[in-house]
Order: structure tokens, then sequence, then C-alpha cells
């Protein structure tokens, strides 16, 4: 039987890298991507990891990369979308060119991997398109305004996107994490500051302090990893896999509650 292989962008870090080490454990080869591989020393030592440079903010990259990958390993099983972060702030805060930037990460860059490796999957008679989003995709929390727009335009694409590819046997699967230990309240998070942040301070300082407190409470990043080998090696048609204990938590509540009840809940809770 013929190695199966997996590409991944966003792989340097927290839950990119550590599915390219997982896959690889598990006997897969890898086309690890990010915009600076000599930024991972580690990828570059792993036989049967192959890296490459990529942003996937840039389209003519994108197609140049993912041609190099396909004449590299010849077949493509798995195309996992993960790479992203996170604009946090006030919307007030937000200039057109911060707004632009996070959808066309999370979002555009999605789409162009898959633009770009649908010809792949259909000549091979299928394949699996794997998209990172978050419970942030399918319920709203303040101060995240802008992450919100490119996680709800990831889940509302897939879902489509989903009918539309399964006569030709391709799987489409959007993975759901809550808070995970990674840097996405660290160094991968983009402060949204307003020119008269004084009026909103009170009401970011309580959040802030509410988002620290629950990512200092968040799983391990293993719970997602684990949630993307499941969907990855899956047989059905299977659309959603929530990753975590909490995620599973939070939208079983987002389901059940009604939204008015579940919006004083999330301010009773933050006191704003």
């Amino acid at each position: 039987m013929a190695d199966k292989v997996m590409f991944i962008t966003g792989a340097s870090s927290g839950i990119g890298l550590a599915t390219v080490k997982y896959f690889v454990e598990k006997g897969w080869k890898v086309a690890a991507t990010m915009r600076n591989p000599n930024a991972v020393p580690e990828l570059l030592n792993i036989q049967r990891v192959k890296t490459y440079a990529l942003d996937v903010t840039n389209r003519a990259t994108v197609i140049s990369v993912v041609q190099s990958v396909i004449h590299d390993f010849k077949k493509i099983d798995v195309v996992i979308n993960n790479a992203g972060y996170g604009a946090i702030g006030p919307f007030e805060g937000a200039n057109e060119e911060q707004l632009f930037a996070q959808m066309n990460t999370n979002f555009f860059g999605t789409t162009r991997i898959i633009a770009a490796f649908l010809p792949h999957f259909k000549s091979n008679g299928g394949g699996t398109f794997i998209n990172l989003s978050s419970i942030a995709g399918r319920m709203a929390m303040p101060l995240y305004s802008i992450y919100h727009a490119s996680k709800y335009a990831v889940e509302g694409f897939t879902e489509s996107l989903s009918y539309e590819l399964r006569s030709f046997n391709i799987r489409v699967r959007l993975v759901e994490p809550g808070p995970i230990k990674t840097e996405f309240n660290g160094r991968s998070r983009v402060d949204l500051v307003p020119s008269d942040f004084s009026n909103y301070k009170d009401f970011v300082e309580k959040i802030d302090g509410f988002y620290g407190a629950a990512f200092k409470r968040a799983e391990d990043v293993s719970v997602v990893v684990k949630t993307i080998y499941r969907a990855a090696i899956c047989k059905s048609y299977k659309l959603r896999f929530p990753a975590g204990i909490q995620a599973k938590a939070l939208l079983l509540f987002n389901k059940v509650l009604p939204s008015r009840w579940l919006r004083w809940l999330v301010r009773k809770t933050m006191r704003i």
C-alpha cells in the first residue's frame, strides 16, 4: 500500500506543527508549508517531511507551491487548511487593511488552496479537504467581530462546497476547536485599538481578563490534532468535527439555549 500524503498550511507552530508530527508518527508523508521554513529547523530533519515556503495570501505563490508539491509527491490524499490568526478588539479599531488581512488569510487563503488542489483531487478520483474552523465560526463572543466574520465565512463556504464535491468523491471537513493551549491568544494575536480607546477601556479589560483565564484552562493541542487525524481517515461524508470537551459543551449550549438567553449568559459571565 502506497504511503498516504498530507499537505498542510501554517505548519510552523501550534496546531500545525503538532499535526505534522502526529501524521508522521502514523506513517504518513507530509508536505508542510509555512512562510519561513528556516524558522522551524526541527522539521527540516524529519525524513518523511518536506517543507515549502508559502504565503496563503499570495495567489501566484499558492499555485506555484501546489504544483511543486504535486510534482514531488505525485499524489496528495489530504489537504489541511490551518493557516490563520485572530484580530481581536473593538471593531472601531480595525482599519480597511486589517479587515482585509484577516479575511485574506483565514478565508481567502483557504479558498486559494482548495482551488489549486481541486483539479488534482478530481483527476485522482477523490481526496479530503480539512478546513480548520473554530467554535468562533458557530457562535459569537465580544471583541472577535472580524475574526468571527472570517470563521463564519469558512463554515458557510465549506458546508456549501460539501454538496458540490460529493459526486467527485471529495470529502470536505470542518474541524472546530474551542480554547486550546497555543499562541492564538499570544503572538498569533493582533490587537485592534480604536483612537478613542479610553471609551472602551473598562469593557476591554473585563473581557481580556475573562479570555486570559479561559485560555489558562484551555485544552491541550493534542485534542485538535487527534480530531484532525480522525477527520482525515474517516470514510463517511461527515462534515463537522468539534475538537475537545469545551468545544462540544459550548456548541451544545449554542444549540439548545435560545440566542437571547445565550447572549445574556455571556454578558453576565463577563460582567459587561
